[in-house]
């Protein structure tokens, strides 16, 4: 009975988890705009050309919009223009007031500094970094000082204000679309009808581990297969071998963890439990869900549960140079989710302390260190959260990455902890 169940619960899981840059005048210039000149080129929006050209910045600049809107530039504020390096290089004062951003520039400490809301970037010039909110965040090109003007890696900063940028080289257009801007249903989110869920997602820089400490919510099921899980994971490019793991909610009458909590890990099809865990709802735990190059040939997924080790099996993908981290507090529904017809409830899930790292990677039989940061634990919200919106998936476009499904349902409490209930 109790394997019946278990296989019950994991067709519930299976169906539930299915360098752009940028130009700021210095000194006193860098705060002028200017009027702004239209452009007549392909798909309405185009670049001024001969500006371009004019201000030694070589061939036609590419185009660039925001939200659907096409941003223009002039003489006075600076043309987008390609780096030798292929990194797509934007005015900044033009690009960051079309996000509604303001923006600053520190002439003694050579560093632009902007903030939207709570939202602070500060980039200096030279480094390979930005700060986001007091966190260092590494980006792909510098900040450098070009005939008296600062060109900044705008994508890193785009992206720290919640935007999603792509690049087109066939149109030569740039765009940003902004998460707020997307209006998301059950049906454009990546696995929006398999339940609700909040879920905090990493780009795909190669993350090996994840850890935190975990509150169980406490749980009332008002539909027979509606299972809570509280989990992390790890996704590939193209979904090939994504695995979860962390904490799921026991609720067949005949287990005899039976309205408690338990541990899972999962990849693909292929399921592992933690044997003999049963853990009280409303109960706290260190949870930590790894990757462990133990061979050439091998690479474990590993959980470790308050200091020990719970489960544990080969991971079917042994290329973890690409992996992304995700947070996941969710309720797992037996029915679609249509964004009304959740009744089940959870209450008080926490997840504070969360951490990721990264360190090695498959190409050698052991553990490669590759930078200063790897092999040790960093704060999540040390790298920016990773949106991704695709229109061309799907009857309605999809959205992939970090995203609320749905707010309504999501309750965010005094303490820190999410709740999900039906308003």
């Amino acid at each position: 009975m109790i394997l019946r169940r278990l296989l019950l619960v994991a067709v519930t899981g299976i169906l539930f988890f299915a360098s752009l840059g940028g130009e700021a005048w210095a000194g006193a210039e860098f705060l002028g705009i200017g009027t702004e000149r239209a452009k007549a080129e392909s798909l309405g929006i185009g670049t001024e050309r001969a500006g371009a050209q004019s201000a030694g910045i070589g061939e036609a600049a590419p185009g660039v919009v925001v939200d659907g809107k096409p941003v223009e530039f002039n003489e006075k504020s600076g043309f987008p223009y390609l780096s030798d390096t292929g990194s797509t290089m934007l005015p900044v004062r033009a690009c960051l007031g079309a996000i509604g951003c303001e923006v600053s520039w520190d002439d003694e400490t050579k560093t632009v500094i902007t903030w939207k809301g709570n939202t602070k970037v500060t980039i200096p010039v030279g480094k390979n970094e930005i700060d986001l909110n007091g966190k260092k965040v590494n980006t792909s090109a510098p900040a450098v000082i070009k005939a008296d003007r600062v060109y900044l890696p705008l994508r890193t900063v785009f992206e720290a204000y919640g935007y999603q940028v792509s690049w087109d080289s066939k149109t030569r257009l740039v765009t940003a679309n902004s998460y707020s801007n997307q209006n998301l249903t059950p049906l454009n989110i990546n696995g929006g009808t398999t339940g609700i869920f909040s879920r905090k997602q990493l780009g795909f820089n190669g993350f090996t581990g994840i850890q935190a400490e975990v509150t169980l919510p406490k749980v009332s099921l008002a539909e027979k297969g509606d299972c809570p899980y509280v989990y992390f994971g790890f996704d590939w490019e193209g979904d090939g071998g994504n695995a979860e793991g962390g904490f799921q909610f026991i609720e067949d009458p005949s287990h005899p963890g039976y309205n408690r909590w338990t541990v899972f890990l999962r990849q693909g099809s292929e399921w592992r439990w933690g044997q003999n865990i049963l853990l009280e709802q409303g109960s706290t735990h260190r949870i930590r869900f790894y990757s462990e190059c133990v061979s050439s040939e091998q690479v474990d997924l590993v959980i470790d549960l308050d200091g020990r080790e719970v489960v544990r099996k080969p991971s079917a993908v042994m290329d973890f140079s690409s992996t992304s981290a995700k947070a996941v507090i969710a309720m797992a529904m037996s029915n679609p989710f249509d964004g009304t017809n959740c009744f089940s409830q959870s209450e008080g899930a926490k997840i504070r302390a969360l951490q990721v790292t990264k360190g090695w990677n498959t190409d050698s039989a052991a553990s490669i260190e590759t930078n200063a940061n790897d092999n040790k634990y960093q704060d999540f919200d040390t790298y920016p959260l990773y949106h991704l919106w695709r229109p061309e998936v799907g009857a309605f476009g999809m959205h992939y990455g970090t995203v609320d499904c749905i707010p309504s349902y999501l309750h965010q409490e005094a303490d820190g902890s999410i709740s999900i209930y039906k308003d």
